[in-house]
């Protein structure tokens, strides 16, 4: 059966999503894609997914929005869907998306590249023998940048009714906090953490996080989290560490692992070309690769094909309410 992709949303994430199809369509013309319908603002849901080929609908709007979509996309018939985190902004919202029947994945794209998929084998396997921490950071610069141009024009995260009550804590820290749990097989027992509003263009928006996390075992992640570090441009590195080893790994560099054992380094280097894009090492195409290989996955999943399970699963709706779980309980960050 054709599947027939529907897009709410034209920003950075729908036109991500476009790229992955259009990617997914070259690479593997047995899934049968029709061109992707791009759906207009507040245009209704409602008969869409009645036609002859399979449904999907992307959800990429603004982060306020995603919860109302994803429940009218159920109501609408839409069986299938892929939404750009975070699926919901409140503890209200979540608790409603917590029946929803739907097949949901979320795109959190770094855990699905070959670097975290990678040391979640080394993991798994022993090799770094039992890891009693994760640390790192995620640094970007659009807060600084903004703040040293007088005349901006206007940003639609100013406006809470559309970004939700927050902006860092939201956007760059789900995607660290989903790396985590990944790599660490589950979610944190408790968390807490500062955050800060400098360089902040409107009151609700954080800028730069610190981020500390307890698991099971006696485990922690420590993370510095920010979008107004002045000179960084997209910046994630994860520290593993081990009792018999370490792993680092940073999206910079996206096709290597700096195994640590004693006072000694070596480098992995990624072989195969197996992941997202199917480009060969050193030539990948960065956090695309992530949508990438979360959309064929979760296509696979419509229809009902085995090679949908295969590896580690995709971040889905479940996965992801827990990510949020947290992050809304950091809402006072308690010292």
């Amino acid at each position: 059966m054709e599947i027939q992709p529907f897009i709410v949303g034209s920003g950075m994430a729908g036109k991500a999503m476009a790229r992955s199809l259009a990617i997914l369509d070259l690479l593997h013309p047995g899934l049968e894609l029709r061109p992707p319908r791009q759906l207009g603002r507040d245009e209704p849901l409602a008969g869409l997914a009645d036609g002859s080929a399979l449904p999907v609908l992307f959800i990429a709007n603004p982060h306020a929005f995603h919860a109302r979509y994803l429940l009218e996309g159920e109501k609408a018939g839409f069986r299938h869907i892929v939404c750009d985190k975070p699926a919901c902004v409140s503890r209200e919202e979540a608790r409603r998306l917590e029946d929803l029947r739907a097949s949901v994945a979320i795109c959190h794209g770094y855990r699905q590249t070959w670097g975290p998929q990678t040391i979640r084998r080394l993991i798994d396997s022993g090799e770094l023998g039992e890891v009693f921490a994760i640390e790192g950071r995620y640094w970007q610069s659009s807060a600084a940048q903004r703040a040293l141009v007088p005349d901006r024009k206007p940003n639609w995260k100013n406006d809470a009714r559309l970004s939700g009550p927050a902006d860092v804590l939201f956007d760059l820290a789900s995607h660290w906090v989903d790396l985590v749990f990944f790599l660490m097989g589950g979610p944190a027992t408790a968390a807490r953490g500062w955050k800060s509003y400098a360089n902040a263009e409107a009151p609700h928006r954080d800028t730069h996080l610190q981020l500390w996390m307890s698991f099971p075992g006696d485990r922690r992640s420590l993370g510095s989290i920010s979008k107004t570090f002045h000179g960084a441009s997209n910046v994630l590195q994860v520290h593993v560490l081990g009792t018999r080893g370490t792993a680092y790994w940073e999206f910079e560099r996206m096709d290597e692992i700096v195994i640590g054992r004693g006072n000694q380094k070596t480098v992995l280097q990624r072989e195969e070309s197996a992941l997202g894009s199917r480009q060969p090492p050193f030539h990948s195409l960065g956090w695309l690769e992530g949508y990438v290989e979360i959309i064929h996955r979760a296509l696979l999943r419509a229809r009902g094909e085995a090679a949908a399970a295969a590896g580690y699963p995709i971040p889905d709706l479940g996965d992801h309410l827990q990510v949020l779980e947290t992050l809304f309980g950091l809402r006072d960050f308690a010292a």
